[in-house]
């Protein structure tokens, strides 16, 4: 991935900003559409006080903790703008020729915008998901000595997110139109990243596999994180996430510049 050094820096901080601001600009909308979030908090809300009862655990969780650990799987999961689409459309309309000779680097551009319209989308799905939770369940023990680490915990899987996506969205490259791709990898989202319960309840096998992709370490594990924080659990998460972050940094990066070099092979 090309490196931002000394001013350029500001540059994609800058870009951030924008993205960020543009958001705010459209904050009511957003809200309403946080309509989708309170339905599934509610309907899980039913759903656990129905199985787990006021004993019933799933994976050391209770009723009252595993809809907490719903409100963050899917603030992070909802909160993840759809970048493939902008990528898809660049391709295929030929803008992505004019991007590629403008002085950044296309992946940091991405990702800082990712953050900036991340930023705000999580903030707002996550009132209005905690509110709700507040109402129905009861409050969260949050442990505030720790909150460091669990905002590290989910700084790193924003960041481990933008990489898989933007990965899946470097497809367009090759075949323009990637959305069936992420019909799937939203797909395994369900399954692999624990999106409904925690990926420590499934049975051997299909856990083994959870743990081998990065979706555990960006949904279920920093969500798992906040709701029942454990020294040894958080260094397994952050070990797991620095590598995947790396790993999939040097994937992107190796497809951009094969991608790149298809482009003006092509004309582009």
């Amino acid at each position: 991935m090309q490196l931002a050094r000394g001013g350029a820096v500001r540059k994609y901080l800058r870009v951030a900003e924008i993205s960020l601001t543009n958001r705010l600009a459209y904050l009511a909308d957003h809200l309403v559409s946080s309509i989708f979030l309170i339905l599934i908090l509610f309907i899980f809300s039913q759903l656990w006080k129905t199985v787990l009862g006021t004993e019933g655990q799933i994976a050391g969780l209770d009723s009252t903790r595993m809809l907490w650990y719903m409100v963050f799987t899917e603030v992070i999961a909802l909160s993840t703008p759809g970048t493939h689409s902008l990528v898809s459309e660049e391709v295929k309309s030929g803008d992505i020729a004019y991007k590629l000779v403008r002085p950044y680097s296309y992946i940091l551009y991405y990702f800082s915008s990712h953050c900036g319209e991340y930023a705000v989308r999580f903030v707002t799905n996550l009132l209005v998901g905690s509110a709700f939770a507040y109402l129905a369940m009861g409050p969260l023990a949050v442990p505030w000595a720790k909150l460091g680490w669990v905002l590290l915990g989910l700084a790193l899987a924003a960041a481990i997110n933008f990489l898989v996506s933007f990965s899946v969205a470097l497809l367009a490259f090759w075949l323009e139109e990637n959305r069936p791709f992420f019909w799937i990898l939203n797909k395994m989202l369900f399954i692999f990243g624990g999106l409904f319960i925690p990926v420590e309840a499934y049975p051997q096998g299909l856990r083994l596999v959870s743990y081998l992709l990065p979706l555990r370490y960006s949904i279920s594990g920093p969500a798992l994180l906040v709701v029942n924080f454990d020294y040894a659990f958080l260094w397994q998460l952050l070990a797991g996430q620095l590598v995947w972050v790396l790993l999939l940094a040097a994937l992107v990066t190796a497809m951009f510049r094969k991608g790149v070099r298809r482009v003006h092979v092509h004309g582009g």
